[in-house]
């Protein structure tokens, strides 16, 4: 099995064949991510600027020890770009594929990769939070008004849509960066959703504990936005499609926001859980 597809950029510097391939899997530039069979590179030619995600195929022993500890393997670069082509159907935001490759299909022979786009200038809302405390609290409530409803009307288009991201926190949502503290209620923010190796992808919508995984993600990750009652209706309202009727689903689905709520709070004590041992291990 061979395949490999560039924009009509990268083909200006890269061959659609078996050198091209190779030169594209050790391609130099800026490391983001170095681990046993992955690498993640940011390169530029032409002006542009791209992400390589370079995957080098699983051994058997490998698949085994992932499967044993209840993880299933990333299986190279294949679920991303078509993670990427779900998001597009169902009109989420995500990157701009600008290549892929896959070679063989022997684990621990094969290699495979996804070339994306560079979002430049760009701040993930995780950063956005840290930087919080910079804007003062109207700034704050405006941004979090504007935000939240954002936020539940694409994870309401992704589930829906069949679609679960199994790595659902703030720091994969991305937008423009600005300088914050001179936004306007009425400037649109948008957001960009990245990291879709994990994604999951189904004919009908996606089931409830596969909802919960993600929700439960989203809200623990925001936990240091200081939510309120308030916040967490504006999500659910929007997660319900924003109609007048919102009140009545959430009624009616009640068990399923406690469900995320206690996921969330379960993440943060895992959390509490590995720095309390790290915390123990260095006394």
């Amino acid at each position: 099995m061979f395949l490999i597809e560039l924009s009509t950029k990268l083909c200006g510097f890269f061959r659609e064949d078996a050198q091209g391939f190779d030169e594209l899997m050790h391609v130099g530039g800026d490391v983001y991510r170095d681990v046993k069979g992955r690498r993640t590179v940011k390169f530029e030619r032409g002006g542009t600027h791209y992400f390589i995600k370079a995957h080098q195929g699983a051994s058997i022993s490998e698949w085994l020890k992932s499967l044993l500890s209840l993880k299933w393997p990333v299986l190279g670069a294949q679920p991303e770009w078509l993670g990427i082509g779900a998001f597009n159907r169902v009109d989420v935001p995500t990157m701009t594929i600008a290549g892929k490759g896959m070679r063989g299909w022997i684990p621990g022979s094969s290699g495979s990769f996804i070339i994306t786009e560079s979002f430049e200038d760009s701040v993930s809302l995780e950063e956005l939070l840290q930087q919080q405390e910079d804007f003062g609290e109207p700034q704050r409530d405006r941004l979090k008004r504007h935000l939240i409803p954002k936020l539940g009307e694409l994870s309401r288009r992704l589930h829906e849509g069949g679609i679960n991201h199994r790595d659902y926190y703030i720091c994969h949502f991305l937008t423009q960066a600005r300088d914050w503290t001179q936004w306007q209620a009425n400037d649109e923010i948008d957001l960009m959703v990245i990291d879709l190796h994990r994604v999951q992808i189904r004919s009908g919508p996606a089931p409830d504990r596969w909802r919960v995984k993600d929700l439960g993600a989203l809200v623990y990750s925001a936990f240091g936005a200081e939510l309120t009652v308030t916040d967490a209706a504006r999500f659910i309202r929007a997660y319900h499609g924003g109609g007048a009727d919102w009140k009545d689903h959430y009624r009616e689905r009640r068990g399923f926001w406690f469900k995320v709520m206690g996921r969330a709070l379960g993440f943060q004590q895992e959390w509490d859980r590995k720095q309390m041992k790290e915390a123990l291990a260095e006394s």
